[in-house]
């Protein structure tokens, strides 16, 4: 029986650097007996590495699935047969599992095809899975305007769970306990010293030197006065139309180097302050110590051993918020400068051809004249 591994996240616990690892990687986890297949269905502003994505389609009950669906289960199966572990991989796993009769659904398909199902998950401390999440949307959604105080009274991130312990309760109530792997998203807890070791740990496998790791860190967390120019860009009202791209997040990232040598350095503020910190940890205390116990045989409960510096908080800076509107403007100047000098050398280019198809099509109607 082939075992297929979904791998659920949590968000932000380093699943688009697995996502663009696991593919770079193909070839040997073929030569060990695994398979990260591709699913050939497009979603609007979900990357190719999110390969369990059509999962998250399902409607409550079942109602109007897409083709996806179906496309999906078909590479499964066509995967498994060929091999003896599948993994497909998307964070929104984490929350799409509550809609009703998804699991039910799940189930039945992969008792058909005759796979057994796993889960993988890795949880990171709630309060700077918050932040980082609310980072995340900022930078990546033009339609957030709120701030970190505003967004936490809000319940916009309601939907996407905390409680640690009742999700997993879940997932095992469906696909066993013995088929739920929880990991913890913190960097002295990874087997390897790093998130890719690890996760081939949780799959059976070793990192070795076959292996070739990401050139850079991927979807790097911006600091706090970054992300507030973005949120106060976002709030431009023609900026939340569908069909306007999210030029901004390109703009900043041209303007501080992320993604090069120039990264950020380490970060000096928090969107709590150490008080609010600890009250916000306390509703998850009990939650996670019986994840601790259940989940990762530990009895002295602890979950997370990390404990997060005491960094002051955020305040936005009038005179930095300044500085950095105008490095932004520079970076979307550029931007726009080598958009625009491509768009001309593809014009150039266009015309040159246009040209050159002209003079031979001229000659050639001299030749036949001259017959």
């Amino acid at each position: 029986m082939s075992v297929v591994y979904l791998h659920a996240g949590t968000p932000k616990t380093g699943t688009t650097a697995l996502q663009d690892f696991l593919p770079d990687n193909i070839a040997v986890l073929h030569r060990h007996g695994f398979d990260f297949p591709f699913v050939p269905c497009e979603f609007r502003g979900v990357a190719p590495g999110q390969t369990a994505h059509f999962l998250a389609t399902w409607e409550p009950g079942g109602a109007n699935l897409p083709p996806e669906w179906d496309l999906g289960f078909s590479v499964m199966k066509e995967s498994a047969a060929r091999y003896d572990n599948v993994i497909f991989s998307d964070e929104q796993l984490w929350w799409r599992q509550h809609k009703e009769g998804f699991w039910e659904e799940v189930m039945r398909r992969a008792s058909d095809m005759g796979v057994e199902i796993r889960v993988i998950v890795y949880l990171r401390r709630q309060d700077d899975q918050l932040e980082s999440f609310y980072n995340e949307k900022v930078k990546g959604m033009p339609k957030l305007t709120m701030t970190f105080s505003e967004y936490l009274s809000s319940g916009d991130n309601d939907y996407f769970p905390l409680d640690y312990a009742s999700e997993l309760d879940r997932f095992a109530s469906y696909i066993g306990k013995d088929n739920l792997i929880v990991r913890v998203y913190e960097k002295n807890n990874f087997i390897g010293g790093n998130i890719f070791a690890d996760f081939l740990d949780a799959l059976g496998l070793k990192l070795t030197d076959e292996y070739t790791l990401p050139a850079r860190h991927a979807n790097t967390r911006w600091p706090e006065r970054v992300v507030e120019v973005k949120r106060l860009v976002n709030r431009a009202a023609s900026y939340h139309r569908r069909k306007v791209p999210n030029f901004y997040r390109t703009a900043i990232e041209e303007a501080y180097g992320i993604g090069t040598a120039r990264e950020f350095p380490a970060q000096e503020y928090g969107m709590f302050s150490p008080e609010e910190r600890r009250d916000f940890m306390k509703q998850y205390e009990e939650g996670n110590a019986r994840v601790a116990r259940t989940w990762l045989n530990r009895p002295d409960g602890v979950l997370f051993s990390q404990e997060p510096e005491d960094l002051p908080k955020w305040e936005p800076d009038f005179d930095e918020l300044i500085e950095d509107a105008v490095r932004v403007m520079g970076g979307a100047d550029v931007l726009l400068y080598r958009q625009l000098d491509e768009l001309k050398q593809q014009a150039n280019a266009l015309e040159n051809g246009f040209l050159y198809r002209l003079y031979l099509k001229l000659r050639k109607m001299r030749a036949g004249r001259r017959q």
